[in-house]
């Protein structure tokens, strides 16, 4: 599922800025900073010029010269269609942590080129599970609420104790954040449910055990008429 895309669109006037390099040159104008969750999409931009050539890098090292050195990011993953050219480039935030993406403008009709250069922060996205539990009577049927964060659709195993055993289940292919989810059949006593793994569209989230996701349902015996009689 492609999400909502932000998009960065450079104004400028005339040729693209001065040479701009992050470390052995001074830059002309700062270098633009963003951060986006993980799995996000984002479109970056700048006008586009007549006789002007458009290419864009990645990298993950900072201390480099992005004025002579090309980017250490396989573009193929990062750029959408492993489209790297052009004044409009769609990128992929796959994994956490700090970027830089350069681009650079080519003036083939005099033979120059440009750049401007963005640090883009990528933040953890992790997905989570949560159960909500519930308390009824014996033969009642307990309802337990399941809430996801992520990017659908999720995937989940979890488990939840019966008796004197551990049942371990799955979600499977879930689109709804939130749901309702009927337990019948559990028998008198306290019943845990907890998550072990849950996968979304972007990352793969494992819980450590012992758990501290979890939910309790209460099944309580049913009442028993008292046989005390009052008398007459």
């Amino acid at each position: 599922m492609r999400q909502p895309i932000q998009h960065i669109i450079l104004r400028i006037t005339g040729i693209l800025l001065g040479v701009l390099a992050f470390t052995a040159v001074q830059a002309q104008k700062p270098v633009q900073y963003v951060e986006i969750p993980q799995c996000q999409t984002m479109d970056f931009s700048v006008d586009e010029w007549p006789g002007d050539r458009y290419t864009w890098d990645l990298y993950r090292d900072s201390m480099v010269n992005f004025a002579t050195v090309k980017g250490d990011v396989e573009p193929a993953g990062y750029f959408e269609d492993g489209m790297y050219e052009g004044s409009t480039v769609t990128v992929h935030w796959l994994d956490t942590g700090v970027y830089f993406l350069r681009v650079m403008v080519w003036d083939e009709t005099v033979c120059t080129n440009n750049l401007l250069v963005f640090k883009i922060k990528v933040l953890p996205n992790e997905p989570t599970l949560v159960f909500e539990g519930d308390s009824v009577c014996q033969d009642e049927v307990a309802y337990v609420k399941v809430r996801f964060t992520g990017m659908a659709p999720w995937e989940a195993h979890y488990s939840y104790t019966f008796e004197d055993q551990t049942v371990v289940l799955n979600l499977s292919g879930e689109t709804d954040e939130e749901f309702v989810m009927p337990i019948p059949g559990l028998p008198v006593g306290t019943h845990e449910y907890w998550v072990m793994e849950v996968t979304d569209q972007c990352t793969v989230r494992s819980y450590p055990q012992p758990n501290p996701e979890k939910a309790r349902v209460v099944i309580f015996p049913r009442p028993v008429s008292s046989q005390i009689k009052l008398k007459e």
